[in-house]
């Protein structure tokens, strides 16, 4: 099974978007679940009211975007190559990584924030293929910005934009002006049209509060769903001390998109950690790198017997959530 999904063959992308369509069926047979109220922020809360007369719409909106994620995932990996092998095996990862958590299967904003997220990180990746100043540095705070117009707590990823400046860009002091005027850019216009268009100068406040405020819905999850995390995160932990391993020998720009993909997950677990409540949507977000990471081990191991032991137990994993959820 390794073998034919390690293949760029576009039968492969096919089975990927099938299997991903199979893990949504449940959501698609049963009654819409509907977000919490108070969960997602301004843009989102109007996504959410058009779909208040037909909730079903929920769930298909949900899975669009979902599959539209796998296809930018696809589109990120053939323009960097991110593995070291051309093949679709992130978007497939990406899809069991989500297939297994059923909880997350509708419409919420953390949907949309990945998808942002993931066009911020493509943007930075393409700033790596010069030392010239990059205005990829105003550009990408932009789409970050945005994504806070959907979901709490996104602005976190900004530290993510001036680590790359720090850690890995020749030192520019107009990249960090560039990155935090880029973030605001998108902020003064919302602001704007609250205060002089819509006639509502409160929304600033409420605005505010809905990013900056701690208090949010209880997680819920299954126990399932819980252990079917734990062992994602075993295996992704394997798979990014086994990219650590050869990682150093690579070139530089290969290192420094990789590098972007790991403090991707150091943000998002240490917000998870810091803000219990974005979990399980957030798993969207932390799915992304995660992806990339477990990839990277199924398409350089050696061994093709170990890596289709490690795919089958995905599969299997993510089988076993459903069917224990349906018993």
């Amino acid at each position: 099974m390794l073998r034919f999904f390690r293949s760029n063959k576009i039968t492969v992308i096919f089975v990927i978007l099938l299997t991903g369509i199979l893990t949504w069926l449940h959501a698609l047979s049963e009654p819409a679940n509907v977000p919490p109220e108070k969960y997602g922020t301004f843009m989102y809360l109007v996504f959410k009211g058009w779909f208040a007369d037909s909730p079903g719409w929920y769930t298909w909106c949900g899975m669009i975007m979902f599959l539209l994620t796998v296809l930018l995932l696809v589109s990120v990996n053939n323009r960097f190559h991110l593995i070291e092998k051309n093949s679709y095996l992130p978007a497939l990862c990406y899809v069991l990584l989500i297939g297994g958590i059923y909880e997350i299967h509708l419409f919420n904003p953390a949907i949309i924030a990945t998808i942002l997220l993931v066009i911020s990180f493509e943007i930075l990746a393409k700033s790596f293929e010069s030392d010239r100043l990059s205005y990829a540095y105003f550009v990408a705070p932009i789409f970050i910005s945005i994504a806070t117009f959907f979901y709490q707590y996104i602005y976190v990823y900004m530290l993510v934009v001036w680590m790359a400046i720090a850690l890995y860009r020749p030192g520019y002091w107009r990249e960090w002006v560039f990155s935090i005027l880029g973030f605001m850019l998108p902020l003064f216009f919302a602001f704007s049209w609250f205060f002089l268009v819509d006639d509502d100068y409160k929304r600033l406040g409420v605005f505010f509060n809905e990013i900056f405020s701690l208090e949010r819905m209880t997680p819920s999850i299954s126990f399932s769903s819980f252990a079917f995390i734990l062992l994602c995160m075993t295996i992704g932990v394997f798979a990014l001390w086994r990219l650590f391993q050869y990682i150093v020998s690579k070139k530089i720009i290969f290192r420094n998109r990789l590098y972007i993909l790991i403090l991707i997950v150091v943000v998002t677990i240490s917000l998870m950690i810091i803000v219990p409540d974005m979990f399980p949507q957030a798993w969207y977000l932390l799915a992304f790198p995660m992806s990339f990471i477990i990839s990277n081990y199924l398409a350089t191991t050696k061994s093709l017997r170990w890596g289709a032991v490690l795919l089958w137990i995905l599969f299997a994993a993510v089988a076993a959530v459903h069917v224990y959820r349906v018993i």
